[in-house]
């Protein structure tokens, strides 16, 4: 498995308020230029004095740092690190968090994994990706047949789409996180793709659907997962999902290699593409119907996730939002 961690670096200003750092505390006292939507490599090298001491120390660990980029949101950065087995990869992104949080300290800011802190930018996301290996060949691909996807990977694609609301439970765990699940940002002049997913499809290479099969690699990437899910229960609903499919042989449908931004409702419902849930306790609710979440977590465990979820989110539907104020305190 291989994890996308997308971070927003962060600091206090003298009033106390949560402001993005880099463009906000910027090196030698010069302002970083605002990147465009991401992949800028003058804003990351702006941005040098705190990522070098994330590169030196995993490059310490072995763990085959490949990319740190600065993402589409300011302050915002995604680092890629090697594949590893599920376990360690779990392991690995845990303390990643950590070791994030306390480089960040040093440097006077902070670090948040909160899939959309401030409005109108892009979320942050943790990409899962992942392949499975024959246990008699370490070295072969299941999802893998000569240079094309195999056979499995399709019943692989097929198990995920089944369990995928309950999942989405898992791996968009929280409120905000379906603050990010929008198809667009309005921040930039006249809005942009997201490029986060709404709908419960898959496709090749198509970054508008919640499990993409890339180009590049024979590996699922699921794109409907964020930083504050819990890496062990989200990796083992993951694979479960993936297994039952192959042995049960589910047919995933045809692929969705098409804009799925430009669907409206009435699209998805003659194409039969069912909708992410739209909010946590949509979410939730699917996952108590689902057979093999409780199959996968345990009764006990399952339980008290759904009590733990339920009770977060009624003290959010408790809670009066500035939004609220702004919208209705002077309007009625």
């Amino acid at each position: 498995a291989g994890i996308e961690p997308e971070f927003i670096v962060m600091k206090y200003n003298e009033k106390g308020e949560p402001v993005k750092a880099i463009d906000n505390d910027p090196p030698h006292g010069i302002r970083p230029r605002k990147q465009a939507f991401g992949y800028d490599v003058e804003y990351s090298l702006d941005s040098m004095h705190f990522l070098k001491d994330l590169i030196d120390i995993l490059g310490e660990l072995g763990w085959d740092l490949h990319d740190v980029v600065a993402e589409g949101a300011y302050s915002q950065f995604e680092l890629d690190f090697h594949y590893t087995d599920l376990l360690q990869m779990a392991d690995r992104l845990v303390f990643l968090k950590i070791l994030l949080k306390e480089i960040a300290k040093k440097h006077g800011m902070f670090v948040t994994f909160m899939p959309k802190p401030t409005i109108g930018d892009w979320r942050s996301g943790g990409h899962i990706n992942f392949s499975l290996q024959d246990v008699k060949d370490s070295n072969s691909n299941v999802f893998k047949d000569g240079d094309k996807w195999s056979q499995k990977s399709q019943y692989a694609v097929g198990g995920l789409l089944a369990h995928s609301e309950a999942l989405t439970a898992i791996t968009c765990p929280t409120v905000n996180s379906y603050n990010g699940l929008v198809p667009t940002v309005g921040g930039f002049e006249g809005g942009v793709h997201t490029w986060a997913p709404t709908n419960i499809t898959y496709g090749h290479n198509n970054r508008s659907a919640q499990f993409r099969l890339p180009q590049n690699r024979f590996c699922i990437e699921n794109r409907a997962a964020d930083l504050t899910m819990n890496v062990y229960l989200a990796l083992a609903m993951t694979i479960s999902a993936v297994v039952e499919g192959i042995n049960n042989q589910i047919d995933p449908g045809k692929p969705s290699d098409f804009d799925l931004y430009a669907l409206t409702d009435e699209d998805c419902k003659k194409r039969g593409i069912r909708r992410l849930p739209r909010n946590l306790l949509h979410a939730i609710e699917s996952l108590k119907k689902d057979k093999l979440a409780e199959k996968v977590l345990g009764k006990v465990m399952l339980n008290s996730y759904i009590n733990y979820k339920n009770d977060e989110w009624e003290r959010y539907h408790q809670a009066v939002t500035d939004w609220e104020v702004k919208e209705y305190l002077r309007l009625y």
